[in-house]
């Protein structure tokens, strides 16, 4: 930003700080700081204006920074902002809490970029990852279809082999239809297994070999 824009900072100001006001007399100092101080409380009042902004007008004001130079900016404006939130003492929670409910009431068709926003407490973000793990670990219709062909294929298998224990002659014929059906069955719970490891577990071990071996075996390597 050239010092011929106006900024939150005067070109003096900026040089100052930058300087650690070296070589300014104490009563200088202490009155360049107290105007910083009005300014940069000024300037904060108007992010009450800038919050609802449109999105295109951010867009054009940013145009001319690269991407590197915009993400060192934001950094610095970010650590900036949490560094007065802990120094005044304000709780993160309440904080995001309040920026949750202003950006409900500001949401209009020229700021998208607000609904898009990512906005949680640590609360919420507890009860997110809760709720993800819950999902991870439900198991999916073809799990559940194949562990009862599994249970069914098992008990059916088992109780002809007790069949054939006490009634031999029994399971010479018809008797034998259970522990074939059995068989099936647990042929079938079997084939669900395979193509769910086929799919979950051999198909994307494939692709990250296809797409970076060295780096996938390395990675192998390193969960023995």
């Amino acid at each position: 930003m050239a010092d011929r824009v106006s900024s939150l900072l005067t070109r003096t100001q900026r040089e100052r700080v930058r300087t650690d006001f070296a070589d300014v007399e104490q009563a200088k100092r202490r009155r360049d700081q107290r105007k910083i101080r009005s300014r940069v409380a000024a300037g904060v009042e108007d992010f009450e204006l800038l919050v609802d902004y449109p999105d295109r007008q951010f867009e054009l004001a940013f145009e001319d920074h690269s991407d590197e130079l915009l993400e060192a900016r934001l950094a610095d404006a970010y650590l900036t902002v949490e560094r007065c939130r802990a120094i005044n003492d304000v709780d993160r929670d309440d904080l995001l809490e309040r920026a949750q409910q202003r950006r409900r009431a500001v949401e209009t068709d020229e700021t998208p970029s607000l609904e898009a926003l990512s906005i949680q407490t640590s609360e919420q973000r507890r009860q997110r990852v809760a709720a993800d793990l819950a999902e991870s670990y439900r198991p999916s219709r073809w799990k559940r279809l194949s562990d009862a062909l599994l249970k069914i294929g098992l008990a059916l298998i088992a109780f002809v082999s007790v069949l054939a224990v006490i009634v031999p002659e029994f399971t010479n014929g018809f008797g034998s239809v259970p522990g074939i059906v059995g068989a099936g069955v647990l042929a079938g719970g079997l084939g669900i297994v395979g193509l769910r490891a086929v799919k979950y577990d051999l198909l994307p071990a494939v692709l990250a070999l296809a797409d970076d071996p060295a780096g996938t075996v390395q990675s192998a390597w390193n969960r023995l």
